[in-house]
Formats: C-alpha cells, sequence, structure tokens
C-alpha cells in the first residue's frame, strides 16, 4: 500500500495563505504526496478528470463559495462525488462538527493545526482511499469479466439454439414426410402449446422452448410403418400396440445429452394421462412434465377439429364437451381452465393455420 500512498495527491482549499502554506509544507516534508492548493470554493469549477485529487482538505469559512456549498457541488458531480473531503475549521462545537458530516465531509480537523494530528487524519485517510480504489478497480474487472463471460455464454447458446433448431426442421420435415395428414398439425400445436405455457405463468425462455420443441411431439411416428400410420379404419389391438411406439421411439430419438431434456419430455410423455390410464408409461397428475401436459391437450384439441384419414372434424362444441369431460382424467384440470379462457385465442390459431 505504502506504494499505491506515494502516487496519491491532496488539495489544500483555504482562503488564508499562511494556513494552505502551513499545511502544505506539513505534508510536503512529512508524505510523498503530491500537494496542491486553492485559495476559494472555485476550485470545484477548475476540477477535470486530469487534476482530480485523490483528498480535499477544504476550509468551511471562505468569501464566495464556502466548503459547504462547495462539498455540495462535488457530491452532486457523479465524477467527484467519492473524492474524500475533510474540513477544516476553527470551530470545535457540536453543530459545526455535525454540519461537516451532513456535508458529506468523512473527517475535520480544527484549526490552529496540530501537525502531527494532521498527518494522522490525512493518513488514515487516503489509506481508505487507498482501499476503495482497489476495490473499485476490482469490481470493474470483475463487471468486465461478468460482461466477457456473459458473451461467450450467450455465443454458445445462439449455437445451441441454431443447431437445435436445424435438428427441429428436420426431424419436422421427416414427419411431415411420413403422415401425410399433419398438415400445419405441427405449427398450430407448437402455436396452442406456447398460448397455454404462457397463460399458465411460464418465463419467456420457458414459452419460447415448449413452442420449439412441441413440434417434435410426433417425432417417433417416422419409425412407425406406413401400413399402419396411414391406415383409413380402426387399429386393431397389435395395431395400436404398435402405434403405441412412437412415444418410446421419439424419446429415443431424443435422448442426447446435447438436446434439451424438454423435447424428449415432450415426445414421450404427450400421450400420458392426469388419471395414470395414459401410455407409454403410465404416469399420473404432476409427475407427468408439465410441458407434456400442455402439448397433451394442444395436441388432441387439433386433432379433435380437424380432418383424418380416419375421421371428420369435429365441431367445437363436440370439442369443447369432450376436453371438458377429460379434465381430471385425460388432461391437467387447470391447463383445462386456461384452454377454455383462451378458447377464442386458440380458435384464431386454428382458423389462421388452418390446412389448405
Amino acid at each position: 500500500m505504502e506504494k499505491e500512498l506515494k502516487s496519491k495527491s491532496v488539495l489544500i482549499v483555504d482562503d488564508v495563505p499562511e494556513n494552505r502554506y502551513y499545511v502544505a509544507e506539513i505534508l510536503s516534508t512529512k508524505t510523498k504526496y503530491r500537494v496542491m492548493t486553492a485559495s476559494d470554493g472555485d476550485f470545484v469549477f477548475q476540477l477535470d478528470e486530469s487534476n482530480y485529487p485523490d483528498l480535499i482538505l477544504l476550509d468551511i469559512m471562505m468569501p464566495g463559495i464556502n466548503g459547504y456549498e462547495a462539498a455540495n457541488i462535488m457530491k452532486d458531480n457523479p465524477d467527484t462525488k467519492d473524492i474524500p473531503i475533510i474540513f477544516l475549521t476553527a470551530n470545535e462545537d457540536r453543530e459545526s462538527i455535525v454540519q461537516a458530516f451532513k456535508h458529506g465531509g468523512v473527517d475535520y480537523i480544527t484549526k490552529p493545526f496540530h501537525s502531527e494530528e494532521l498527518l494522522a487524519r490525512v493518513n488514515a485517510q487516503m489509506r481508505l482511499k487507498v482501499m476503495q480504489d482497489e476495490l473499485k478497480q476490482k469490481n470493474k474487472m470483475l463487471a468486465n469479466s461478468e460482461i466477457h463471460l456473459k458473451h461467450l455464454v450467450d455465443e454458445k447458446t445462439d449455437r445451441i439454439e441454431k443447431v437445435t433448431m436445424a435438428l427441429v426442421t428436420v426431424l419436422e420435415d421427416a414427419n411431415l414426410a411420413n403422415d401425410d395428414d399433419t398438415g400445419n398439425h405441427i405449427k398450430r400445436v407448437s402455436e396452442y402449446s406456447a398460448l397455454i405455457a404462457d397463460e399458465y405463468g411460464m418465463d419467456n425462455e420457458m414459452v419460447k422452448k415448449i413452442k420449439l420443441y412441441a413440434s417434435l411431439h410426433d417425432v417417433g411416428k417416422v419409425g412407425i410403418p406406413d401400413s399402419i400410420l396411414k391406415k383409413p379404419g380402426k387399429y386393431t389391438e397389435d395395431e395400436f400396440a404398435i402405434m403405441k411406439q412412437h412415444v418410446i421411439i421419439g424419446g429415443k430419438m431424443l435422448d442426447n445429452p446435447d438436446i434439451d431434456i424438454m423435447a424428449r419430455n415432450i415426445a414421450l410423455y404427450h400421450h400420458e394421462k392426469w388419471n395414470g390410464t395414459g401410455y407409454g408409461h403410465g404416469l399420473k397428475g404432476s409427475s407427468i412434465p408439465i410441458e407434456a401436459r400442455i402439448v397433451a391437450l394442444a395436441d388432441v384439441f387439433d386433432a379433435l377439429v380437424t380432418k383424418r384419414v380416419y375421421k371428420e372434424p369435429f365441431s367445437l362444441e363436440k370439442t369443447d364437451s369432450i376436453i371438458k369431460s377429460e379434465s381430471k382424467k385425460h388432461f391437467d384440470p387447470d391447463i383445462v381452465e386456461i384452454y377454455f379462457k383462451n378458447k377464442s385465442r386458440i380458435v384464431e390459431i386454428k382458423n389462421f393455420l388452418r390446412d389448405k
């Protein structure tokens, strides 16, 4: 610290020349500080970044701008507000001392000056200033490091998102190519799911992820034979057993540490039911990941109101009746409530992204 102290500067402000010279002589002979002097409060208008002192010894009673007023001006300036001020005063009454601290002083020295006391108080405040400056510098370095780290994290996140988007696009294309009836189903389910997630109270990042990964809910269908996938009639028991495997296939396709687990959860669990009677793991209630519960309702709604090879579209009234009756059975009741509260917006999405 002694090395840092040698490079510091002190500004002495007093309208009485003898006082300035006396204090300056003490500091010049007993310390290594760079000593500067000023004769009145106008010094505050002459300070700039090139000559900021590290400590100011400021007389209170001066003509023109007095010490208190000069201190107030400095404290209102963000560039000078942290420069410590030791007030110089001939008054030793309690009120004068209180006023010195109220106006931002860190200490006070009474006249006539006692050289040892003056040195002790100046050195104490200068050491504190050195420590404060070091702390500010370390905080600045830390902030810069955090900004740099954040930049690196953002870059990596951006790369991951781009890779994920490319993966999603490839898998969507494979899914679409394998299922003629899908049409805009993938897009609609993604939009429904994002709306429900937002209304559920999820943060923007979660909503964004659900919208992205909901499009992969049926990706496992690429592993189901066309003879079953595109069959116009009802499935036999054996055929349905094969069809149910698409969630297992999708889960395995997305079971990769570099892929967000939310994508796997949606593909693997979106056919689970609130009462535990779904497939393929028989999960129940809140043990089903929330993203899968959301996509489950979005998927079923779109399947009900859309024409498929095996059925004509249901009316909105019939669809509402089915969804309502399946609350606490197939669907999370909270998500059903969100569905009905936002029915008009969901229908808008349906109509905007309807199959041509």
